[in-house]
């Protein structure tokens, strides 16, 4: 089967195989879902702060390290600033 045609729970559970002390379960991929949301925004702007839950906060990563990521997930490879962003926004990967 191919990559493209797997589900984004499915993508999720084969790159949690990657990685460690990440749950493969429903509430983490929730968390996870939010992560690709805050980085989908991260990496469309050069501005150091970002408009996130109506709130203006500074970003914790750049625009180039959030589309790497965003990259590494699509090739569906884990990055281990999923973590870190998780972390940022008080979400639990476990």
């Amino acid at each position: 089967m191919e990559l493209t045609k797997l589900s984004g729970y499915d993508q999720y559970i084969l790159m949690t195989e990657q990685a460690r002390g990440v749950g493969a379960n429903m509430q983490a991929y929730q968390s996870f879902k939010e992560c690709i949301v805050f980085l989908e925004k991260c990496a469309k702007s050069d501005s150091k702060v970002i408009n996130h839950n109506d709130e203006i906060i500074e970003k914790p990563i750049n625009r180039s390290q959030a589309q790497k990521t965003l990259d590494n997930i699509a090739r569906i490879k884990w990055d281990s600033t999923i973590i870190s962003v998780a972390r940022f926004m008080n979400l639990e990967l476990r």
